[in-house]
């Protein structure tokens, strides 16, 4: 898997696998042979990032699946780029150094390669940045970041006279929603951008849609492996999720071919503004 070099010299993979469809019905059982099998899977295949979060809750099943795969040398420590969030809850609570000792233990690692503020709530999100800038110097984690943040957040993290701006922006970003002020707020700062919902989850008006079909027809790939490509070509990583090895292979399979500047073009003019994850109903005061 290529990377991106992030502003503090720790290198990122240019795609990350989400795991929050664990978050699903079934037996735990059930859900943990499945996300055992994927990331084994996954990881066989090319995949080294993946990204989770304490709200997932699934921090201690993904922990089991990590130190067997290490310990059966699939992969190494080392090789893996993981990322696990705060929650709003635990932010309420306050102590970072305790939250990062929990996702620790439960994930069966020493460090985190990214670790994210879920969301930028309220009244909570600059103390707790700072707590998180003291971690990071500790060695707990290799990046730092906000997941969910607008431009104003990082404005007022300026203001704040925070020691260090974060390394990683995560937010839903997607050819129907390109925020322009945003990816230009972390380019001006070197900020690396990530993408949620990066295919904006398949909906029918993205895989129906004639821009998207000619261009995937146009370079014989799927709708999917074309939104994969625009967001790899223009420098944000995308998150994608998938328990079908099929659809796995497929999302990272796009290093053979290059969109035209035309054809990304005409993707970025697809952009309505369109948010699937409304902060209303995660982040109370937003």
């Amino acid at each position: 898997m290529q990377k991106k070099t992030l502003n503090n010299n720790v290198e990122m993979p240019v795609i990350m696998m989400g795991t929050s469809i664990c978050d699903q019905k079934g037996s735990f059982r059930t859900l943990h042979r499945k996300m055992a099998d994927m990331l084994s899977y996954a990881v066989q295949h090319g995949v080294i990032g993946i990204d989770t979060a304490r709200d997932y809750s699934n921090e201690a099943m993904l922990g089991n699946i990590f130190k067997d795969l290490i310990h059966s040398h699939v992969v190494k420590r080392e090789d893996l780029f993981i990322t696990t969030k705060v929650g709003n809850g635990q932010q309420r609570v306050g102590n970072m150094d305790e939250q990062i000792s929990i996702s620790l233990k439960s994930l069966n690692i020493d460090y985190v390669d990214l670790w994210l503020l879920h969301w930028p709530l309220p009244d909570y999100y600059i103390d707790n940045w700072n707590q998180l800038c003291k971690i990071y110097k500790s060695g707990k984690v290799r990046a730092i970041g906000i997941a969910n943040c607008r431009e104003r957040h990082i404005v007022e993290l300026e203001k704040a006279g925070v020691e260090m701006m974060p390394h990683v922006i995560q937010v839903e970003y997607h050819p129907f929603r390109t925020i322009p002020k945003m990816r230009d707020m972390c380019n001006e700062r070197n900020i690396q951008l990530e993408a949620y919902s990066s295919n904006c989850l398949m909906l029918p008006f993205v895989r129906d849609n004639p821009t998207l079909i000619n261009i995937a027809e146009k370079y014989c790939k799927s709708v999917t492996q074309v939104i994969m490509r625009w967001h790899v070509q223009q420098g944000v990583i995308p998150i994608f999720s998938s328990m079908n090895p099929t659809h796995i292979q497929s999302n990272i399979d796009v290093f053979d071919f290059e969109l035209s500047e035309k054809d990304m073009d005409a993707i970025f003019a697809l952009n309505i503004d369109y948010k699937f994850h409304p902060e209303s109903l995660n982040c109370p005061g937003f």
